[in-house]
């Protein structure tokens, strides 16, 4: 049984340090890294635990996809980094995934800080945040008048899957002590 565990922390790994790769590289968490990644995780948890196991992946799967769902929807992050929690969880369960969102959380807000503070976009999006939470307060919180806000030629992003692999391996080591 130890073997699996730690073929299933290992397979996690490469799949974390691959998808931080080609996020990276190419802005990109591929499925052809997470959909198989996926399947293996279902079946180390079937030979772990059986019919247990499939919840338990399933639970995770679904927790993972689901913490990620509405900053995707609202387009936020990338559908790649959404199916990435959800591995994460297919791995580790559904508690895993929520301290992994958890740091990748505070992991992608410094990542986006530094990122602003590079560009010397700092001063101008905290402005704009600021109008956007004003905006947001006086029309009485409905969402949709924020399309007034949306000016930007080119949005810029951060590659939310390297926030994601950080966290996962923080909280991987977390484990082992």
């Amino acid at each position: 049984m130890r073997a699996l565990e730690i073929l299933l922390n290992v397979l996690l790994i490469a799949t974390l340090l691959v998808s931080c790769y080609t996020d990276l590289q190419k802005r990109k968490v591929l499925n052809a890294v997470v959909f198989p990644a996926a399947v293996l995780a279902l079946v180390l948890q079937l030979l772990l635990q059986g019919g247990a196991g499939a919840l338990f992946w399933l639970k995770g799967t679904l927790a993972g996809i689901g913490l990620l769902f509405i900053p995707f929807a609202l387009g936020g992050i990338g559908a790649g980094d959404v199916k990435l929690l959800g591995v994460v969880g297919a791995f580790k369960g559904a508690r895993f995934a929520l301290w992994v969102f958890l740091c990748a959380a505070l992991l992608g807000g410094l990542f986006a800080l530094l990122f602003l503070i590079k560009r010397k976009e700092l001063r101008q999006t905290v402005a704009k945040m600021g109008g956007a939470l004003k905006l947001f307060l006086f029309s009485c919180f409905r969402i949709w008048n924020m399309g007034e806000l949306d000016e930007e030629k080119e949005r810029a992003t951060i590659p939310y899957g390297v926030a994601i692999a950080l966290g996962s391996l923080l909280c991987l080591a977390g484990e082992l002590l």
